[in-house]
């Protein structure tokens, strides 16, 4: 049995995830560097990664089935949860997941690590019965307590008026909806949410104008050339333009 990893704490989990695995000798040193790639693409939004095996097997110099036999090792490991999805250019999504005990060790270490943050505390606090009214140094506690109202307004921002938490934040949809429409018509969702989002649109040029190198890379891959016949163009920003709106 396994759990998939938690949004609310998505980048620890995500390193407790990859830790595990590299300790694990029963995963083959081919499966750990899946797993690197797969570590890069994870997204808390959709809580997985849409690398293609195409792409990894480009990536580590591996055939296509090589690749599909690792993730079957993974997954047989309960680290890996595969949504298989069929159609043209529509990528498998990869959830990570943590085995049970992984997730009762990571529980026990975070326990362990509140009891000495606690103890330290206490012993902090604590004035020596010798000491005079006149000598006695200002309790820690009430240097504690300044903090109480700065927790409380970020435990109630981080709460939705129902009481329950607060979903990972998400990118903004593109700017030209139409635009948009056609992306996810020929490449899917997941391309949209993960390279187009993150653009700016220059309605001026017609032009789709990217802030990431590997963004620009994709999406001329996957809609480049349809786009191209409705006479919209996809360009890499600048760097120095990137400096100076930086």
């Amino acid at each position: 049995m396994s759990r998939l990893l938690d949004p609310e704490n998505f980048v620890a989990e995500k390193f407790a995830w990859h830790q595990r695995i590299s300790h694990d000798p029963a995963v083959s040193p081919a499966a750990k560097s899946i797993v690197g790639l797969l570590m890069h693409d994870l997204n808390p939004c959709v809580g997985g990664s849409w690398r293609g095996q195409d792409s990894m097997a480009a990536s580590l110099g591996l055939s296509d089935r090589h690749v599909r036999r690792l993730l079957k090792q993974l997954e047989a490991a309960a680290y890996l949860q595969i949504e298989v999805r069929k159609g043209r250019s529509r990528t498998n999504i990869y959830r990570a997941t943590l085995p049970d005990e992984a997730a009762d060790a990571l529980q026990k270490r975070t326990s362990a690590t509140d009891q000495i943050e606690e103890k330290r505390t206490s012993a902090a606090v604590q004035t020596p019965k010798n000491r005079t009214p006149a000598s006695r140094k200002p309790d820690m506690g009430v240097r504690q307590s300044l903090y109480e109202p700065i927790n409380k307004i970020r435990a109630a921002e981080n709460r939705q008026p129902s009481g329950g938490a607060r979903p990972p934040a998400c990118v903004t949809p593109f700017a030209q909806a139409d635009v948009r429409q056609a992306v996810v018509q020929i490449a899917g969702e997941d391309a949209a949410v993960s390279y187009l989002d993150r653009a700016m649109w220059e309605p001026d040029q017609r032009r789709i104008l990217c802030t990431s190198p590997m963004a620009f890379t994709r999406l001329k891959e996957r809609v480049g050339q349809p786009l191209a016949a409705s006479g919209i163009s996809i360009a890499l920003q600048p760097r120095e333009t990137q400096q100076l709106a930086a």
